[in-house]
Parts: structure tokens; C-alpha cells; sequence
């Protein structure tokens, strides 16, 4: 093919698909798998991927690792083997899309694409279906993304390096776990250990719980606070954050007046502490408070109600505030 063939066969579209494939979108990646190795938390993975996960028992520490591995692998392919470069983008954002969706059904206010950074999942999702749309129509006749039969020896010896980079970084770095104590705690209390979740985050498997002893449970040994009475009769445990409005009409509903029974509500942080902004009134004036230490990642969608009889769970469940599962009345 000639000079001149290339040049009318690429025009603007053509151009505009090649920098994108070669640029936008890597950087794009880049960024993201970036941030989330400075944060290196998995609180910031994708809605979706936390519950996801959560199904299938998966790891996920784990989970966060390869995906930053994933992105700056596929970035490395992009910048450096341009006959790669259209259809790995094009497999990347595609497989971006199902988690994106799933993070706009469950409600999530940040598509977990850049760590901390907050972005909407509409925000990213209306991105990368633009991405994706420039590279598998404007990029199709692009003959500098064309597959070729053959790749540079060297440039792919580059990517190979820069893949096994990317995993020594992802699954090298240690996440900073910084237990410290809540406010207001009894520093006397035994049943807080020393030891907190090793990664750094905690992943509920309510199933685990059915017929256990409360006291017994791992995230019980966590708790702040924790009455000594808790495994005497019939007793609630509430789970809520300060700044959740579904906690607050929970408890406002059925918990504001007279108990259905004695009950202990149990304040969960975020990682970095409590909230001081849009902090919900506490209107359960009979409960009985406990708290979860900060410098961890609690994955609890609170409200989550425990019915307990004689300390052992009877049933556990993330609850809608009008029609809780697990209230007795």
C-alpha cells in the first residue's frame, strides 16, 4: 500500500480512532488502575464486583489486584503494539460495560473506576460507549490498527517486560491497614483484637452466620462496645452508618418508640472514620450503641438486622426500612 492509499484511506475518523486506540484510552486506564494502587483498597472496586464477588466467594483483594494488573497490561499492549491496539481496547471496554450497568441497578454513586475519585457510573459509562463506538466503526478501515500476521520482536519483548511490572506493583504493594479505636470505646474491652482484617476489608457471608453464636461470629470479636447480656433471650443486633437515611427510617419506624426487643445498634465506619457530614438524627434513644474500629473497609449495605435468641443468630439479612426481614412484631 502506498503513502497516498494511507493517507486517503485514513481521514479524520481514521485519525481521531488511531488516538483514541493509542492514546485516550490507555491514559484513560492508566489513570484509573493508578489511583487504585495509590488507594489500594478494595472499597473503591465497582458495586457490581463487590456483590459479584460476594456470590461467588472471591477474594477481593484479589479481585482489585488483577484488575489493576488487567488495565495497565492492556495499556502496555495498546501504546506499544499498534496492530493490537484497536481490538484489545475494544474487548476492555466492552467487558467494562455489564459491570457499569450492573453498579446503575444497584444504585452506586461512583462507578469505582479511579479509586477514591468519585465518578458517576452514567458519567463513565456514556465514555466508554463512545470509545467504543469511534473504535469498532471509525477504526475498522483504519490502516494503522489493521491485524497484521507479524509483531515487533522488540515491542513485544517491551510489553512482556511491562506485564510483569504491572504484576509485581499490583501484587507487591501491601494495603495500609490502620486499626484504630472508636470514639467513645472503652479501651478495657477485651472483645476488640488487636488483629484486624489482614487486607484491610471485611466481606460478610450472612449464610455463615444462620444458627451461630453471635459472640463467635469474626465480626463480633471486632465490635466496640458489645453487651455483656447479648446472648440472653431475644435480642436485635442493627447495623446502620450515621449518614444512612434508610438506618434512620428503620429506626424511626420501628425502633423510635418502645423496642420489640431489646436491641444493640452497632455503628459502622468508613475507612477513614465516621462521617461528619449529612450525619441522620439517632432516634433508637433505647438502644443500646456499639461500634466497628475505622481503618477498615466494612462491606455491610446497612441497615443489616441480626435477630438473636439466646446469642445464637436466628436471621440476618440486609433490610428494606418499610418491610424489614428478621422483625418480629
Amino acid at each position: 500500500m502506498t503513502n497516498v492509499q494511507v493517507k486517503q484511506s485514513s481521514g479524520l475518523w481514521g485519525t481521531l480512532s488511531v488516538v483514541l486506540a493509542r492514546l485516550v484510552v490507555p491514559s484513560w486506564l492508566f489513570i484509573g488502575a493508578v489511583l487504585k494502587l495509590i488507594d489500594l483498597s478494595p472499597t473503591y472496586l465497582p458495586a457490581a464486583i463487590i456483590k459479584w464477588s460476594g456470590v461467588v466467594g472471591l477474594d477481593l483483594m484479589f479481585v482489585l489486584r488483577f484488575s489493576i494488573v488487567a488495565e495497565l497490561v492492556v495499556v502496555g499492549v495498546m501504546v506499544l503494539l499498534p496492530p493490537l491496539a484497536r481490538w484489545t481496547g475494544i474487548v476492555m471496554l466492552a467487558s467494562f460495560l455489564p459491570v457499569l450497568i450492573g453498579d446503575l441497578a444497584l444504585g452506586a454513586s461512583s462507578c469505582g473506576c479511579f479509586g477514591a475519585v468519585s465518578m458517576s457510573p452514567w458519567v463513565t459509562l456514556v465514555t466508554d460507549v463512545t470509545f467504543l463506538l469511534v473504535l469498532v466503526v471509525c477504526g475498522r478501515d483504519e490502516p494503522r490498527l489493521k491485524l497484521t500476521s507479524s509483531l515487533s520482536t522488540g515491542r513485544v519483548v517491551l510489553a512482556g517486560v511491562w506485564a510483569l511490572v504491572s504484576v509485581a506493583l499490583a501484587f507487591g504493594l501491601r494495603a495500609q491497614v490502620q486499626p484504630s479505636s472508636a470514639s467513645g470505646a472503652d479501651p478495657s474491652d477485651d472483645r476488640v483484637v488487636a488483629a484486624l482484617p489482614a487486607d484491610g476489608y471485611y466481606l460478610p457471608d450472612y449464610q455463615k452466620w444462620q444458627g451461630q453464636l453471635f459472640t463467635e461470629l469474626d465480626v463480633a470479636s471486632w465490635v466496640i462496645g458489645l453487651p455483656d447480656d447479648i446472648a440472653s433471650g431475644s435480642q436485635y443486633v442493627l447495623f446502620y452508618r450515621k449518614d444512612c437515611e434508610h438506618c434512620h427510617h428503620l429506626m424511626e419506624l420501628y425502633f423510635s418508640d418502645s423496642l420489640p426487643a431489646p436491641t444493640t445498634a452497632i455503628a459502622v465506619p468508613e475507612h477513614a472514620g465516621f462521617p461528619t457530614e449529612n450525619v441522620q438524627p439517632f432516634p433508637c434513644l433505647e438502644c443500646r450503641t456499639a461500634e466497628l474500629p475505622a481503618g477498615v473497609d466494612w462491606f455491610l449495605q446497612t441497615p443489616v438486622l441480626v435477630r438473636l435468641f439466646d446469642g445464637r443468630v436466628e436471621c440476618v439479612s440486609e433490610v428494606d426500612p418499610e418491610t424489614p426481614e428478621c422483625l418480629e412484631l
